[in-house]
């Protein structure tokens, strides 16, 4: 006699075929709220604690062991929803799988990592690829991190597809050593490690886009130390929108910055709300200032750049069968029911998450044209 399948069997193989499909989310920090959550909660994660060398004159500095925690809200509530016959739900799991869980998965896997992908509008540090692309690219992102003291293990380089391909047929990566570990989408989007990056490529790496008539302009006034906010002018007349995430670097200072808000240009000025701070120096008016145009957001980060968090979602009240399982900080609600009005079997896959940038300064931009 056949077994239908429970919800508790199919949330497990969900689950699974879920992690082995990520991407950039098996590549983050993951936390897990082990508690019932709901869309808009807000949950705090732990960050690792800093500490500082000191020289030892007559005594020591005491360092003083601080936790600190970020809020990251869950604000996406994931769901597929599909139809379902009896036949279906008779097969066996590993049929049942290749027909309705791993397609459900994919999409889910494609949609978080897409989250996480548009984290790049927070990012300042940038490389620029060459005209030629060349090993050196890579060499100048991995001097990005280096200046801004990320650690140098768990560094990861996420390419766009069209990226990749230029840099694939380059001796650094062809002769690249295969690590192969994580889960499958991770092992066939590895490339092997260059330059201290573990390389991979990511379908939802996005784009980023420059409206803006012109991306040279220059300092109306010196912006002092500590400066979040400035006035530009000089730029093309034509107007357009300098949209948040645009970087933007100042002649004479080494520095990247990225535009917090979405800036209009009017008669050739612009005024810039951005991060990170101008640090212990002036820069002087009419500085030269250059945006970077339009192209593809990879990303070079470490681990603890962005993080995923997700919660389980409770189970529904009623008569509707339902299991809500959790593995390697993910979280997946499978619910089965009937639908009175439609006479239809349903299923829904849901999961609830959300995603941060965690430190800003661990992660850099490889943009492509």
């Amino acid at each position: 006699m056949t077994t239908l399948l429970t919800p508790t069997i199919i949330a497990k193989e969900s689950l699974l075929a879920l992690e082995n499909n990520l991407v950039l989310a098996g590549l983050v920090h993951r936390n897990y709220s082990q508690e019932f959550q709901k869309k808009g909660s807000t949950v705090l994660i732990r960050k690792p604690a800093v500490f500082y060398s000191t020289a030892v004159s007559d005594t020591v500095s005491l360092n003083t062991v601080t936790e600190s925690s970020v809020a990251v809200v869950l604000d996406q509530h994931l769901d597929i929803t599909v139809e379902l016959t009896s036949q279906e739900m008779s097969l066996n799991i590993v049929d049942f799988s290749e027909q309705i869980i791993q397609p459900a998965m994919r999409a889910h896997a494609q949609k978080v990592d897409a989250l996480l992908a548009a984290l790049y509008s927070d990012v300042a540090g940038h490389y620029p690829v060459s005209s030629t692309p060349a090993v050196g690219d890579i060499a100048g992102l991995e001097a990005v991190l280096d200046v801004n003291k990320a650690p140098l293990t768990d560094r990861r380089l996420v390419l766009h597809p069209q990226t990749k391909a230029q840099y694939i047929a380059l001796n650094a990566f062809l002769n690249a050593e295969k690590r192969g570990d994580g889960g499958q989408a991770l092992r066939t989007a590895e490339m092997g490690k260059v330059m201290g990056f573990d390389c991979y490529m990511d379908q939802n790496v996005l784009p980023h886009t420059v409206t803006a008539a012109s991306v040279v302009g220059a300092l109306k006034a010196a912006w002092s130390a500590d400066a979040t906010a400035g006035t530009i002018d000089g730029m093309d007349t034509g107007g357009g929108t300098l949209s948040a995430g645009a970087c933007f670097k100042v002649t004479g200072y080494d520095e990247w910055f990225v535009l917090r808000v979405a800036s209009t240009q009017s008669a050739g000025t612009a005024v810039l709300d951005f991060l990170p701070a101008v640090k212990a120096t002036t820069l002087a008016d009419n500085a030269v200032v250059t945006f970077q145009a339009t192209g593809k957001a990879s990303l070079a980060f470490h681990k603890n750049a962005f993080a995923l968090v997700t919660a389980p979602l409770e189970p529904p009240l009623g008569g509707a069968r339902a299991a809500v399982m959790n593995y390697k900080g993910l979280s997946i609600r499978v619910v089965y029911d009937y639908e009175l009005r439609t006479k239809k079997n349903l299923m829904s896959f849901d999961l609830l998450c959300g995603v941060k940038t965690l430190d800003r300064s661990l992660a850099a931009r490889l943009q492509h044209p």
